[in-house]
């Protein structure tokens, strides 16, 4: 059915939206602390509605993904972007393990997790793939999720900068 593969992008926006909301709230609160890391959690990205529009191009990432496995028929494929989606979740936990309190996505991410694992458990049931195959599908998953991923965090500054120079004008 065809609603079996848009949980993926309906559990991501959820937990984006976890993100969306407070990130740029406790970027201001924590500053200091934030500001004197090597790699600042969510990147230079201090504005919601910057950081939205990166999440917004993930979203339609995953709405991609969906509609291909369901036209494919691709479990294997949807499943390798579930194991991927759900990996995230442990950036997550290490940046609140690290930085010693609450980051933005950790609540969501906590929340989704029983029910991604079990989705992972049918989708894989289901797919009845052999390893190799799902190697191959997870790759591909992978590379496409880090590579836009690093392209977001460098171009959300420069989608920033363009929106407090629109504001301005």
């Amino acid at each position: 059915m065809f609603l079996n593969y848009w949980i993926l992008p309906i559990l991501f926006i959820l937990h984006d939206f976890e993100e969306m909301i407070v990130m740029p709230i406790w970027k201001k609160r924590y500053h200091e602390q934030i500001s004197g890391m090597r790699h600042p959690y969510f990147g230079a990205v201090t504005n919601g509605q910057a950081f939205s529009v990166g999440v917004l191009e993930e979203m339609l990432i995953f709405i991609c993904v969906s509609i291909v496995s369901y036209v494919m028929h691709s479990d294997g494929l949807y499943l390798a972007f579930l194991i991927v989606y759900t990996l995230h979740f442990l950036m997550h936990y290490r940046m609140c393990l690290t930085f010693h309190g609450y980051v933005p996505g950790v609540a969501s991410a906590t929340l989704e997790l029983p029910i991604m694992i079990w989705l992972i458990i049918s989708y894989w049931q289901k797919s009845q793939m052999t390893i190799g195959r799902f190697i191959i599908f997870f790759v591909l998953a992978y590379a496409v999720m880090i590579i836009n991923l690093r392209v977001m965090h460098k171009l959300m500054p420069n989608i920033q900068t363009k929106m407090v120079v629109y504001t301005k004008r």
